[in-house]
């Protein structure tokens, strides 16, 4: 099953966890891709023994770099050609309340797998010498997959970690799957009793931004809709065929700010993204909102964003206002008539009914 793009790899990390005495696999999503035959860049390896040697064994072998992000023996090895390795010490995991951070102790690979979101994630492939790629799937991963199925590995999941409401939803609509009967009334019940509200601002950020990457966005949103899972992200957001037009993630959150209309700002806020690029989009939606030519120039994603939400402009709605307030000044105007008369032209210019400068001036004399 594991695919010959990376067997070489793994078969060598394989035998040098060998030689350390570690008890190895390849796991999760990276094996449920293999069975599914779809590219893989990310490959999560698990070890019943610290992975610190086999990340540094890795580093020396192929290049790249090194990273250990948290406490509990985890590390992230990028290599030279992209491809990033995940290596974690085999753990159990407990939760002392529902959305937590979890208490976590070494463990086997049964107990790996048991915390994970999914049955269909729970499943592992050995990758040492005596038997690579031999399977080991306790809780119905296979099974899973082909029934197309969603299903938590236990009652808990959800109240554990709430995040996994919204991965349901992505797999389901990513893979085309449903989601197990049980599962789906766990997600109902998890919604109504407001699970996701435990969540900080910044896990929600990320399950968000997750969900915007996902290339089946419309089925995605869909069984966000079902579960009533947006409002938790921010009220009255929902989905729009508009937002398939954002060239990037941070241009489909723009465009989601300008459809919720006033709340945009508020909408980006609760986000906690950059300060620049809030800033950014707020000034997409301000342009938006005012229904008025800008200022001063645009960069080019706020561009992207409002011509995505405001079809069919002209070029040149989009330009910095024709006219300048010294030019007023100079034809003597002054105070709030200079503020009014700009305001003015910027709206004029946005809807089209002036075209240049000489336009402008000659429309004000």
């Amino acid at each position: 099953m594991i695919p010959r793009k990376h067997k070489e790899l793994l078969q060598t990390i394989g035998r040098y966890a060998d030689k350390l005495g570690l008890k190895a696999w390849v796991v999760g999503g990276a094996v449920r891709d293999f069975y599914l035959k779809k590219d893989t860049k990310d490959l999560d390896l698990t070890f019943e023994g610290s992975p610190e040697s086999v990340a540094g064994f890795c580093v020396r072998t192929w290049g790249g770099e090194k990273h250990k992000f948290s406490q509990f023996n985890t590390y992230r090895v990028t290599l030279g050609n992209g491809l990033k390795l995940d290596l974690v010490q085999a753990r159990k995991e407990h939760y002392a309340r529902p959305g937590a951070l979890p208490e976590v102790t070494f463990s086997n690979i049964k107990d790996d797998l048991f915390r994970r979101d999914f049955t269909a994630n729970a499943w592992a492939l050995s990758i040492l010498p005596k038997n690579f790629g031999a399977s080991y799937d306790p809780f119905g991963a296979q099974k899973a997959i082909d029934k197309g199925v969603v299903k938590i590995l236990h009652d808990k999941s959800f109240s554990d970690d709430p995040t996994r409401l919204y991965r349901a939803a992505r797999f389901a609509g990513r893979f085309g799957w449903t989601i197990d009967r049980k599962t789906s009334q766990l997600m109902s019940d998890a919604s109504r009793e407001e699970y996701p509200f435990i969540l900080s601002r910044e896990r929600i950020r990320q399950e968000f931004i997750k969900i915007l990457e996902e290339k089946k966005l419309p089925e995605v949103f869909a069984f966000l809709e079902q579960y009533e899972l947006l409002p938790f992200i921010y009220p009255g957001l929902k989905w729009n065929d508009t937002i398939l037009k954002g060239k990037s993630i941070a241009a489909k959150i723009g465009i989601c700010a300008c459809l919720l209309k006033d709340s945009g700002p508020e909408f980006l806020l609760s986000l906690h993204l950059p300060k620049e690029l809030t800033h950014e989009l707020i000034g997409a939606w301000s342009v938006v909102d005012t229904q008025k030519s800008p200022m001063s120039s645009l960069t080019e994603m706020q561009e992207s964003i409002i011509r995505a939400v405001c079809p069919g402009l002209k070029r040149t709605a989009l330009q910095p206002c024709f006219v300048k307030g010294r030019e007023l000044r100079d034809m003597g105007l002054s105070g709030r008539k200079i503020s009014s008369a700009m305001d003015r032209f910027c709206k004029l210019q946005w809807a089209g009914r002036i075209a240049n400068k000489d336009q402008a001036l000659s429309f004000l004399k």
